[in-house]
């Protein structure tokens, strides 16, 4: 637990966080109304030598343990600003809030709220504290922050806790990158003197800056904190006004390597295609049977040309046929065919969103997991794919995707959210004409996830999602109608208890969604066989 002093130095406020009963082991906070000459001389000066010079001229510092100046009581955190917590980045590729619950034993308020930043986030980060029925207390943000570390900021107004009540302190990461630490609170029950962390923590929510509801399963710690100060029975006089933001300079954590690989696309030379005929007579995998191994991806005894190293579509009309791809296809080009390949990398046309369809084949290496999407973003149309060695499945960030007969088995390490078909639509990117049709989405084997089919951007509209098998994820359907046609949802089948909180959730927009016949929960064998209905569900579920 960190505990805090306050002294003021050329009339600015200066703040000293103690760890191990001395000051000097701390850290230095320089209110940031400060003239930049003056935190710059400050942080130069270095804490220790401050201290030791702020003694020499009769300033009493207060010992860590006391009352602060007019309060009384302490400030309390859960962490540290220098401390032995390894945070790794993780990057969720589009806007995330991540937050933690805690609960306050005794009366108090929060006056800052803190988060860890990665060096390799950007700026710009906002900062919120929740109460347990979604409510939005205080919201602040951060103008100046450092490189790395824990940054804080300072409440214009403290906000008021009671005790046994839960809250939750969260932040707004942007550009989707954040520090965590992996399986935290399966190990730790971090505590104060009076706060207490939620045992089920580690929460988050996608693309804005709203409470923060789902858990996620591999109870990770988001490293967001608040600072406390105790109520006080006695009368103190008025507090010295403290300014916002502070922030922490150089902190002593050292973040261990990301475990999130970054696919850029690089250009290669276009090999020269020789179709290769495939063979003819596949079984299939018709309603009311559903997707597998046996009947997606490259036939059986197809010969493949293998072509090493990434590949560029580039020729209008170009035909990929029968090649075993080592890297990503990147396709620029429109109108391009790929059928009876193996690609181990991902497909994208993200650049300029060339149009591709691609039938018969296998995406994603034979082995491990990579942390992108196996195939996106706009303009495609894919048929009897199966989906390898990815945590998310099908991307979806532009206009007209018809993805139908797949089959997606997703992977992922702890810090990754999985998906198997995602809209992601930022700034004024338009998201519409979405045909989502008899896939089958397993999800059970990625230990954290989000849901197999999570159709919630504001900006995608026009969709239909129909006959597919889906298995796992926080919600196995998560749907939330924004604009335009309603959306057409029927003859989806659920698998029974493989998720984390419920079979569907609709996000309060249901009136909005043609919730068609034949969606049911059921229970299935290993070979995606449906062995029982479980139940139907006749009405769609907000």
């Amino acid at each position: 637990m960190a505990r805090w002093a306050r002294f003021s130095v050329g009339g600015f406020p200066v703040r000293v966080a103690c760890h191990g009963g001395s000051l000097v082991n701390g850290s230095l906070h320089v209110d940031q109304k400060a003239p930049r000459r003056v935190r710059l001389r400050l942080r130069r000066t270095g804490l220790a030598a401050l201290v030791a010079g702020l003694l020499a001229g009769g300033l009493a510092i207060i010992d860590p343990a006391a009352a602060l100046p007019g309060t009384g009581t302490a400030e309390e955190s859960f962490w540290a600003a220098s401390g032995s917590l390894s945070p790794r980045l993780s990057n969720a590729r589009r806007p995330v809030e991540l937050g933690m619950r805690f609960t306050a034993s005794r009366a108090g308020s929060v006056s800052a709220l803190r988060f860890y930043k990665h060096p390799r986030s950007s700026d710009g980060h906002t900062a919120s504290l929740w109460d347990d029925r979604g409510n939005r207390l205080a919201k602040a943000s951060f103008t100046v922050e450092s490189s790395q570390g824990w940054q804080e900021v300072r409440l214009p107004k403290a906000v008021a806790l009671s005790p046994g009540r839960t809250y939750t302190v969260s932040y707004f990461s942007a550009d989707g990158r954040y520090a965590v630490v992996p399986g935290y609170f399966t190990r730790n029950s971090p505590r104060t003197e009076s706060l207490r962390a939620q045992s089920r923590n580690g929460v988050y929510v996608y693309d804005s800056s709203a409470f923060p509801r789902r858990a996620s399963a591999g109870k990770h710690n988001y490293l967001v904190d608040v600072a406390f100060q105790p109520a006080t029975t006695s009368p103190s006089p008025s507090p010295t006004p403290t300014a916002s933001p502070t922030i922490t300079p150089t902190p002593t954590v050292t973040p261990t390597p990301s475990v999130t690989p970054t696919v850029t696309p690089t250009p290669s030379v276009t090999p020269t295609i020789t179709p290769t005929p495939s063979p003819t007579g596949r079984a299939g995998c018709d309603l009311p049977r559903h997707p597998n191994p046996s009947c997606t991806g490259v036939p059986p005894g197809t010969r493949l040309t293998t072509v090493k190293g990434n590949v560029t579509a580039a020729k209008q009309g170009q035909v990929i046929e029968g090649q075993h791809i080592t890297g990503d296809l990147i396709i620029t080009a429109g109108d391009v065919v790929i059928r009876n390949s193996q690609i181990d990398g991902l497909i994208t046309n993200w650049e300029t969103g060339g149009s591709f369809t691609i039938t018969d084949s296998t995406v994603g290496p034979p082995s491990g997991c990579i942390i992108n999407q196996a195939v996106g973003e706009k303009n495609f149309k894919a048929e009897r794919i199966s989906v390898r060695g990815f945590d998310d499945g099908f991307r979806m960030s532009g206009k007209n995707i018809v993805v139908r007969d797949s089959y997606v088995k997703l992977c992922g390490p702890p810090t990754s959210h999985s998906d198997g078909i995602q809209a992601y639509c930022p700034g004024k990117i338009v998201c519409s004409g979405l045909v989502f049709d008899h896939n089958t989405i397993d999800q059970r084997q990625a230990p954290e996830h989000s849901d197999p089919i999570n159709l919630v951007d504001k900006n995608l509209s026009a969709v239909t999602v129909s006959d597919n098998l889906v298995a796992g994820g926080n919600y196995s359907l998560l749907l939330k109608w924004h604009s335009g046609p309603k959306w057409k949802v029927s003859g989806n089948k659920i698998v029974h208890e493989a998720w984390d909180f419920g079979a569907v959730s609709s996000e309060d927009t249901c009136e909005n969604i043609d919730w068609g016949p034949g969606n049911a929960v059921v229970t299935i064998d290993h070979d995606y066989r449906i062995t029982k209905t479980v139940r139907t569900l006749t009405h769609c579920v907000e």
